[in-house]
């Protein structure tokens, strides 16, 4: 069979790309969920979460990465709140889930208080067995930049005689790789005999996963060939490798890849083709990515649900409407199923600003729960949006009662929507409605939250609640308004002759760096 790939330039990578499947488990390096907790326990957590959320919104840290604190920092007060919650020393499953919840919020992350919970915990467990609250730690460290302190805790670890599992190494390097330290990820990899783990050909694949995500082909390659001699190359480490050239923009090192796999006897699988169509769809190739697909159904390989949905994405973010009915009837004919991927661009080609067919969106919906496909937020979203641009409140009432009767739980985006919806019918009940269950369900409120919700408050008038919910935003989740929500608060506190509300307002921008205090004294000239 001919080389599937020609030389081409290509002066732009192509746009971030989904791992395949079996590169996906691979970096898949979650801690295993602790064990259930007691409803006393359960409440425990409620308690101890809230008391570090409470302390962080008193004592904001403007970055949290600028400077960290030393690895045995401790909060006395905080310490002493913690004992007088916890006569008893917490369990390592409710350590772990605390630090878990803590390091899941995206805003506004309490790392001293989460820190000092945990240098609190360890002076009651002095002998801790398991690696769960320490992983979480290295984890929440790591998300953080502040890999010294990682490390630290790596190395108490080994010095307590806890066993290291490979998941915990797994996490340190993927942090790393996110960070842009590939050589600090690739030295991680080489020390883990240190830590009674030897690499091996899965621990390896993980890392030129890592690696290819962050579009690091040269450092995964560099990777691939130094330890060439130690673990023979399968398709696993050729597809893994063939995916970061894809990611970095270099289909012609990819071709070469794939050549090389080739003459060693190693035949390309699925997930080998689907990784070079998917780079040959982004790119803009769609003659070259449709005969790779005809070579790869010859060479008996047959496609999956992935590959044709890497063919169909390329045309639904072109608008390509009858392309993307097209590639799925392909699919049909190949008896390949579709996945909620599949039904999701389906829905999403029907809800586009050219469309706008709200029945086919709701008629791909319905086949989608008759085949026993699950939705998601992102099946429903789409809709949402075209619901907001024809402004059909009661359609948005049923799809949002339909969406909790099959247990969907909605995500940021479908309740930034909402608002936005409700506050252009003026429903100012509705919109409180949906940041209340948003609280409620534990969905972390971004930039477009509360601009959704600041323009409704200044919309009425509601100085007290707009100027309430901007502190909130800038204070306790450290986001940086617009240029436009910023002054529409300050103007509406101008109007109701709320001049110190004002200047404390300004006060608080210019400390975080978010507005300058020149730019706001010129407003007044």
């Amino acid at each position: 069979m001919a080389f599937f790939l020609k030389p081409r330039p290509s002066p732009h990578p192509p746009p971030s790309s989904v791992l395949p499947l079996f590169l996906s488990k691979l970096l898949s390096t979650s801690p295993f969920p602790p064990a259930a907790l007691t409803p006393s326990e359960s409440k425990l957590v409620d308690n101890l979460h809230a008391l570090i959320r409470d302390h962080h919104r008193s004592n904001p840290s403007p970055s949290s990465s600028s400077s960290p604190p030393s690895p045995d920092h401790t909060i006395p007060s905080l310490s002493s709140s913690f004992a007088f919650l916890s006569p008893s020393p917490p369990s390592p499953s409710l350590a772990h889930l605390l630090i878990r919840r803590l390091s899941a919020l995206r805003h506004g992350h309490p790392f001293p208080q989460a820190l000092s919970f945990f240098n609190w915990w360890l002076s009651v467990h002095p002998s801790p067995t398991t690696a769960d609250p320490f992983t979480a730690m290295i984890d929440f460290s790591g998300k953080l930049q502040h890999f010294d302190i990682a490390r630290h805790l790596l190395d108490k670890m080994r010095d307590l005689g806890i066993p290291i599992p490979p998941q915990t190494f797994a996490i340190l390097i993927r942090r790393y790789v996110r960070a842009g330290l590939a050589n600090d990820a690739v030295d991680a990899f080489g020390s883990m005999s240190k830590y009674g783990l030897e690499p091996d050909p899965t621990s390896l694949a993980s890392v030129l996963a890592a690696l290819s995500k962050k579009r690091l082909a040269q450092e995964a390659q560099s990777l691939f060939d130094s330890y060439k001699s130690q673990f023979p190359p399968d398709v696993v480490l050729y597809s893994a490798l063939i995916h970061a050239w894809c990611r970095a923009g270099r289909l012609d090192k990819a071709e070469q890849m794939f050549a090389e796999m080739r003459q060693l006897g190693i035949t390309p699988n699925v997930y080998t083709y689907t990784t070079v169509i998917d780079a040959m769809c982004r790119a803009g190739q769609l003659p070259r990515a449709q005969e790779l697909l005809c070579q790869m159904i010859d060479a008996g390989c047959p496609p999956n649900t992935a590959t044709f949905n890497s063919l169909m994405r390329v045309h639904v973010k072109a608008g390509r409407t009858e392309q993307v009915l097209q590639v799925h009837n392909q699919m049909k004919q190949l008896s390949c199923e579709p996945d909620a991927i599949t039904y999701n661009f389906l829905i999403e080609t029907h809800c586009r600003k050219s469309q706008k067919n709200l029945d086919a969106a709701l008629k791909v919906l319905n086949q989608m729960t008759a085949k026993g496909i699950t939705p998601d937020c992102h099946s429903f979203n789409p809709i949402f949006r075209c619901v907001l641009g024809i402004g059909n409140v009661n359609a948005a009432h049923k799809l949002y009662d339909k969406m909790r009767e099959l247990g969907v739980r909605p995500n940021t985006v479908t309740y930034n929507l909402l608002m936005q919806l409700f506050n252009k019918e003026k429903s100012m009940d509705m919109v409180l409605r949906m940041k209340k269950e948003m609280d409620a369900e534990g969905v972390e409120p971004n930039v477009n939250t509360y601009a959704a919700l600041i323009a409704a408050f200044c919309g009425r008038g509601n100085w007290r609640r707009a100027y309430a919910t901007m502190v909130e935003m800038v204070e306790e989740k450290s986001l940086k308004p617009s240029g436009a929500v910023y002054e529409m608060v300050l103007g509406l506190l101008r109007r109701a002759g709320q001049l110190k509300k004002h200047e404390e307002l300004v006060e608080k921008m210019a400390e975080r760096g978010f507005a300058s205090r020149a730019a706001n004294d010129a407003i007044w000239y």
